[in-house]
């Protein structure tokens, strides 16, 4: 059997749906949650005027939400996976052109709180791209069965908390540089 199949096993290709799906609704409900802030944040990154960014961020993290409810279903993912792929291409590119503009101080806005922006947030929105890609895979045709459905919950459930701990890892870094200076 060829191992390269199993990503495209129905089990991987729901998973990273769903996980994708669950993180981005989780960060658009934080958005909305207070859009002030969200629209804040998105003002220090100083790429969109006050009033473009007080029009965009509503509409950046409406995108983001329908997105990932979008992922979890199946008949909505290829639409979904466009506009996930939008956002964040979107956001990671806001990211990476402050950085490369030596900004390195601004909090990213990702719903998280407290995280500033860094390459290593880069790193991570290229691995959610990359999961958002594997979920729109055309998978390998079988049945899923009793067994299958543990499997999508249990990956599900580990690609949350690798996602987490990748979170609270950048989130920690700004903090371990200041100590070590």
């Amino acid at each position: 059997m060829n191992e390269g199949l199993f990503l495209f096993d129905p089990v991987v290709v729901h998973a990273a749906a769903a996980a994708v799906g669950l993180v981005l609704i989780a960060g658009a409900s934080e958005k909305l949650r207070d859009i002030e802030l969200f629209r804040y944040a998105v003002e220090n990154y100083r790429l969109l005027g006050s009033r473009a960014a007080a029009l965009f961020a509503p509409l950046f993290a409406g995108a983001e939400l329908l997105a990932g409810i979008g992922l979890v279903f199946e008949t909505t993912r290829p639409f979904a996976m466009w506009l996930a792929l939008a956002v964040m291409l979107a956001a990671t590119g806001g990211v990476a052109v402050n950085l490369l503009r030596g900004l390195d101080r601004i909090e990213c806005g990702c719903g998280t709180g407290g995280q500033r922006i860094s390459w290593g947030l880069v790193g991570r929105n290229v691995c959610l791209i990359g999961l958002i890609v594997l979920a729109a895979a055309d998978e390998q045709s079988r049945q899923l069965g009793v067994l299958d459905y543990f499997s999508v919950a249990g990956t599900i459930l580990a690609l949350l908390a690798i996602y987490a701990s990748a979170n609270q890892l950048l989130a920690n870094q700004p903090l371990l540089k200041e100590l070590q200076s």
